[in-house]
């Protein structure tokens, strides 16, 4: 079974553009669940298809990861007030 292929639990799927979407997910690696966030492309028979683009968080870092963010969107909103 390839890492494409794993179990996973969907947490969130979020639109990046008409043809990609960013997904959130809980998945299994080497036994110690994870956060990963990959982006998946719709083809032109309109199935989503996972890319190879992705990021894994382990939860020691996502809390960190997430105030980041929020961090970045924080700035990025009185930027552009």
């Amino acid at each position: 079974m390839s890492i494409l292929e794993e179990p996973k639990r969907l947490i969130a799927s979020i639109k990046k553009s008409g043809r990609e979407q960013f997904r959130i997910a809980l998945k299994d690696y080497n036994g110690d669940a994870k956060v990963e966030i990959r982006v998946f492309a719709r083809h032109r028979d309109s199935d989503w298809e996972p890319t190879p683009r992705h990021i894994v968080i382990g939860r020691a870092y996502l809390l960190e990861l997430v105030e980041g963010l929020l961090e970045a969107s924080a700035l990025l909103k009185s930027e552009a007030a």
